[in-house]
């Protein structure tokens, strides 16, 4: 009697181990490390488009953008010309359009022109948010303590240009000489 229960214990454990995995693997599933290994490196697609990312446009090499006098690159021409049209943003949401007002500036000294700062090109790039109420006040003559100085040492327009934007060593690029005409469109767009 002892013997037989070893002789049952014996059976069970070969059912166990070795018929029972043979029938519980379903069809096509690996049943041995082997069978797996074999399947994973030979795996074949299918359907080879529902994997493949959609084609992207490749990056314009910088040497074909346009410069400026100053041989640095023109983004805001290279956005004009057509060469480039980045997207809009990251997560697909729209922004709204680019605002085309021109802000004047008065310069703080009289030996430099003022400025006639234009949104369009900026809320090109950035949303409204990204400047005011933060960085700027959203009013005439609302930052009248800015000065060169706190540009330079970054606050204001010194935010992003010296280190994403063009340098700030350009002064020509904002302090411009306008036309008679063009001082007269200034005047009316106060």
């Amino acid at each position: 009697m002892k013997y037989f229960f070893i002789l049952l214990k014996f059976i069970s454990f070969l059912l166990f181990c070795l018929i029972l995995p043979s029938l519980a693997a379903e069809e096509g599933k690996p049943s041995s490390l082997k069978s797996y290994i074999d399947q994973f490196y030979n795996f074949k697609v299918e359907d080879k488009e529902a994997i493949r990312p959609p084609p992207r446009k490749l990056a314009i090499p910088l040497t074909l953008l346009p410069r400026d006098k100053y041989g640095l690159i023109d983004w805001a021409g290279s956005v004009r010309g057509g060469i480039i049209s980045p997207i809009s943003s990251i997560d697909g949401v729209e922004d709204d359009d680019p605002i085309d007002l021109l802000v004047l500036i008065k310069s703080k000294k009289t030996f430099m022109t003022d400025v006639l700062f234009p949104h369009s090109i900026h809320t090109y790039w950035l949303r409204c948010k990204n400047c005011h109420p933060d960085i700027f006040i959203q009013k005439a003559g609302g930052n009248s303590e800015m000065t060169m100085w706190d540009i330079l040492k970054g606050k204001y327009c010194g935010r992003c240009h010296g280190k994403v934007a063009f340098p700030l060593t350009e002064c020509y690029r904002c302090h411009m000489e306008r036309s008679p005409r063009d001082k007269v469109e200034e005047i009316k767009n106060e």
